[in-house]
C-alpha cells in the first residue's frame, strides 16, 4: 500500500477507495500491542464510511449496525487526516487518538479491523457460498452458450462406434498371424477395408466372449459388418496354399514357384502351360508366357493345375480389359511390348520407351526398318540373364527372339509384366525417338535419340560409366 505525507488529501482519498475494494487482512488477536501496526496505515483503516462498516460489522459482529453517521463525520474525518499527517511526521498513534477523541458514529476504531479468533465467521461463509453459486451460474451460462457444441461432444462420446451395414462386397484374402490378439486383428481389418473401425470390432468381440481366434488364411469381404467379420474369423481357418510371383518373372521360374507353393507337379504345370488355348488364349500365344499375372495368391489346397493357372490368366485379362484392350490378339501384343518395357526401362520411362518401340516397329521408318534391336529379347532367347550381347549373338538368326535380325516383336512376351507396364503398352507416348540407352545403372538415367549417331554418343557414355564401375555391366 502506498504512503502519503501530511495534508495530501488526494492520497488519503485514494487509500480510502483502495480500502473499500480490499478484503480484510488476516485476523490478528486484539491482544497484540497497538504499536505493532503500521501507524502510517492507520488513517486508511479508521476512515471507512458508515455504509462500508455496516457490511464489515455484519460479517464480523464487531460494530452495532444501528449506528448512523452524523453531521460531524466530515469534520472528524478531516481531523483524522490531519492527525495522520502528524503521525507520519513523528507523532505516535496514541497521541493521534487522544487529540481527536472518540471515533464518531459510523467509523470503526482501528483495532476492530483485527478481530479475535472467537469472531463468528458464519457471514463470511455465507458470502463464500454466494460466490460459489455465482460461479456455478457463470458455468451454466457458458454451457448454454456452447450448448450445440457440448451436445455434439456428448453425442460423440456416447454414440456407438462406426460400423459398415454389411454384408460386404468383393473378396479379400486376410491372414491371421500366429500370436495376434483382437486389437491387432481389428487394426489390420480396418487397414484392409474389411471393417470400418477398430471400435466396432472391439464391441463385437466384447459381445461375443466365447470367440476364439486361430491363425490362418480367411476369405473376407470389403465393408463387412464387424460382427460378421468376427464370425468369419472365429470359425475354422480355411486351409489354403500360398505362392507369390514377382513382376518380370519368366514362365519357367513362375511354374517352379507355383509348384513349390501348391505342391502341384511341376511337369503337370509345364504341360498345361504349353496349351494356351485351354485357357481361352489366341493362337498367337504359343504358351502362357506373359499371362501369369504377378502378385500373391492363395488357393484351396485341393485346387488342381487348371484352376490355379486359370486364376492367374484371368487376373491378366482383367488388367488388359481395364486398359480397354479386349481383342485376344491385341492383348497378346500388348503383353509382349509390356514385357520388353519391364526388361529395358524404368517405370518412369515406360510410356516414352513404349513410344520408341512403336516407332521402330513401323515398317516404313528409315532408321531401323522395322527392327526392334532389343538386347533383352536376344538374352531371353539365349535363356540367360546377362546384360551384354556380343556381335555374333546379335547376328545369330537361329535365335527367334533376336530382334536385331528378325523384324517385329518376338514370338512371345519375355516375362510377366506388371500393371504399370501394361498400361504404358496400351497408351504409348507419341514421340520421334528411335533409340534409348540407360547410361547409369545406379540412377537409371536413360538417354533418347532420334538418329543413330546421337545414339552412338549416348552409348559411349554408357561404356564410360561401365569402365568407372567395374563389374557392373556384365
Amino acid at each position: 500500500m502506498g504512503r502519503h505525507g501530511a495534508g495530501d488529501t488526494a492520497a488519503v482519498e485514494e487509500a480510502l477507495a483502495l480500502a473499500e475494494e480490499t478484503i480484510l487482512p488476516t485476523p490478528v488477536p486484539v491482544a497484540a500491542p497497538v504499536d505493532e501496526f503500521d501507524a502510517q496505515e492507520t488513517p486508511e483503516l479508521v476512515s471507512w464510511h458508515a455504509q462500508e462498516q455496516a457490511d464489515v460489522s455484519s460479517e464480523h459482529d464487531v460494530f452495532d449496525p444501528a449506528l448512523e453517521p452524523t453531521a460531524d463525520d466530515g469534520a472528524w474525518l478531516a481531523a483524522a487526516e490531519e492527525e495522520a499527517g502528524a503521525v507520519h511526521h513523528g507523532g505516535s498513534f496514541e497521541d493521534a487518538l487522544s487529540r481527536f477523541g472518540a471515533v464518531p458514529p459510523g467509523y470503526l476504531p482501528a483495532e476492530h479491523f483485527y478481530p479475535s479468533e472467537e469472531v463468528d465467521l458464519s457471514a463470511r461463509q455465507r458470502r463464500r457460498r454466494r460466490r460459489g453459486i455465482t460461479l456455478a451460474a457463470i458455468v451454466l451460462v457458458f454451457l448454454l452458450a456452447v450448448g450445440g457444441g457440448g451436445y455434439w461432444m456428448l453425442k460423440q462420446l456416447t454414440a456407438p462406434p462406426a460400423d459398415f451395414a454389411g454384408p460386404g462386397t468383393g473378396n479379400v484374402a486376410f491372414t491371421v498371424q500366429n500370436g495376434w490378439g483382437a486389437k491387432q486383428i481389428g487394426k489390420h481389418l480396418v487397414d484392409a477395408g474389411v471393417v470400418k473401425s477398430t471400435g466396432a470390432f472391439d464391441a463385437a468381440v466384447a459381445a461375443n466372449t466365447a470367440a476364439t481366434f486361430h491363425p490362418g488364411d480367411f476369405q473376407l469381404k470389403l465393408e463387412m459388418k464387424a460382427s460378421d467379420a468376427l464370425e468369419a474369423l472365429t470359425g475354422k481357418a480355411e486351409a489354403v496354399s500360398y505362392f507369390a510371383l514377382d513382376p518380370n518373372v519368366r514362365l519357367g521360374a513362375a511354374l517352379e514357384a507355383i509348384a513349390e507353393g501348391t505342391g502341384l507337379s511341376l511337369e503337370d504345370l509345364k504341360a498345361a502351360a504349353d496349351k494356351p488355348s485351354d485357357f481361352g488364349l489366341p493362337a498367337s500365344a504359343s504358351n502362357l508366357e506373359g499371362w501369369l499375372h504377378p502378385g500373391e495368391y492363395r488357393f484351396p489346397v485341393d485346387a488342381d493345375v487348371k484352376t490355379v493357372l486359370q486364376g492367374l490368366v484371368d487376373a491378366t485379362k482383367a488388367t488388359l480389359e481395364k486398359q480397354g484392350i479386349t481383342d485376344p490378339d491385341k492383348q497378346q501384343r500388348a503383353l509382349t511390348v509390356a514385357s520388353i518395357l519391364m526388361a529395358e526401362a524404368l517405370k518412369g520411362d515406360y510410356a516414352k520407351v513404349a513410344g520408341v518401340i512403336e516407332n521402330r516397329l513401323a515398317a516404313d521408318n528409315k532408321e531401323t526398318y522395322g527392327l526392334l534391336q532389343s538386347d533383352a529379347t536376344v538374352i531371353y532367347g539365349l535363356d540367360r540373364y546377362s546384360l551384354l550381347v556380343t556381335k555374333a549373338e546379335q547376328q545369330d538368326k537361329s535365335n527367334p527372339y533376336n530382334t536385331y535380325v528378325h523384324k517385329g516383336l518376338p514370338p512371345t512376351p519375355i516375362g510377366s509384366p506388371n500393371d504399370a507396364a501394361i498400361e504404358a503398352a496400351a497408351h504409348p507416348e507419341t514421340n520421334d525417338y528411335y533409340y534409348w540407352v540407360t547410361v547409369n545403372l545406379d540412377t537409371g538415367e536413360t538417354l533418347f535419340a532420334t538418329t543413330h549417331n546421337e545414339h552412338l554418343a549416348n552409348v559411349d557414355k554408357y561404356r564410360q560409366w561401365c569402365q568407372a564401375n567395374e563389374g557392373r555391366c556384365k
